[in-house]
């Protein structure tokens, strides 16, 4: 073999293994990278604990609890749980089970529970209420 072809030869196996290896390269950072997001995220959100929301308004009509809580955009109905005293009328509260880390600007977010959820038509609420962050 001549040394041309053999140069020619070995440089296209040199290309090859450095496009092998930075594909690997890329891939095993990458896997790393949302590993590392992935545990600041749990680490986040273990520290959290639940709490009782502040409402910006709570409507109440023949089948649903209708309630306004803040978002930053991440907030979901499946965040929160509904808990209710054994007194008469029950007092119930609205707590956030998962915090919303998201960076959008905070907004009123309108949640719905039908009066199943709720567990009762006639209620009082525990949860204070406080001033929307922006208009509806």
């Amino acid at each position: 073999m001549s040394k041309n072809k053999f140069n020619g030869v070995f440089n296209r196996s040199l290309v090859k293994a450095t496009a092998c290896l930075s594909v690997l390269l890329f891939t095993s950072t990458a896997m790393a990278m949302n590993k590392a997001v992935e545990e600041v995220n749990n680490d986040l959100t273990n520290d959290y604990q639940p709490a009782i929301e502040d409402l910006h308004g709570l409507q109440v009509t023949e089948k649903l609890a209708s309630i306004v809580v803040t978002s930053t955009g991440c907030t979901k109905k499946e965040d929160f749980i509904v808990v209710s005293d054994k007194s008469v009328p029950p007092k119930v509260t609205f707590i956030r089970l998962k915090p919303d880390y998201c960076r959008a600007a905070s907004r009123p977010y309108l949640i719905r529970f039908s009066l199943e959820e709720v567990g009762a038509r006639k209620f009082s609420v525990v949860n204070p209420v406080i001033p929307s962050p922006s208009d509806f």
